[in-house]
């Protein structure tokens, strides 16, 4: 009877003194509403943007990115962040950063 009750509060105890959550996903964002998209400039701004946000996202969360059999991928990380970034852009914004 002692060792049940010993159990039950050895488990509530652990319970109660779990590990911090994780601080969950890091925000990737680019900001675009500033840039004019029917000019050059601003189609390569908005691409530069992401680019560096993509950077900047990989040099800190590489590993966590990357599955293990492809980690030594030079480029992996980079590549799928800045497709994801591209991809939740509306049709409009996505369409000036494809166009040259």
């Amino acid at each position: 009877m002692r060792s049940i009750l010993f159990l039950s509060v050895a488990l509530v105890g652990a319970c109660a003194s779990h590990p911090p959550l994780p601080a969950g996903e890091p925000a990737l964002r680019v900001t675009y509403g500033d840039l004019r998209l029917d000019t050059g400039a601003g189609r390569a701004a908005l691409r530069e943007r992401v680019d560096g946000a993509a950077r900047t996202y990989c040099r800190t969360n590489d590993r966590d990115t990357a599955p293990q059999l492809i980690r030594n991928k030079a480029g992996y990380c980079f590549d799928m962040v800045r497709l994801s970034l591209v991809a939740e852009m509306p049709d409009k914004v996505r369409r000036g950063y494809y166009r040259r």
